[in-house]
This record gives structure tokens, sequence and C-alpha cells, in this order.
């Protein structure tokens, strides 16, 4: 395969769009949580940490 300027522009051009497409993901200011799980996080941080689970106690019941 022979490799151009013109190659090496439309892959950097593609990279480009992709990254794009990856930082508009992880931008938090478009982020919304749904009120079912924003209700979830706010019970989760009301149980004392005696209450919880350890991680072999997950660990066991899952794997």
């Amino acid at each position: 395969m022979t490799v151009t300027l013109e190659t090496i522009h439309e892959d950097i051009l593609s990279l480009k769009r992709e990254f794009g497409g990856v930082v508009s993901y992880f931008e938090e200011d478009k982020m919304e949580l749904s009120e079912k799980i924003k209700k979830q996080i706010d019970d989760s941080r009301k149980t004392p940490i005696f209450e919880m689970l350890t991680q072999e106690e997950v660990e066991k019941e899952f794997l």
C-alpha cells in the first residue's frame, strides 16, 4: 500500500472526527442524570458504612 499525503490527510480528518465525538461524550455539562438515578445516589449516600456490603460479599454473590 502506498502512503500519500492525501491518505494521511484523510486519516487525520477521520481521527479528528472520532476524537471530537469522544470529547463531546465526556463533557459533563452535556450529561444529565434521570431523577431516578439522582434519588438512588442520594439514598446511597445516606446509607451507613456498616450496612454496606464488602467487596468480598459482592464478589461471592456475583462471581
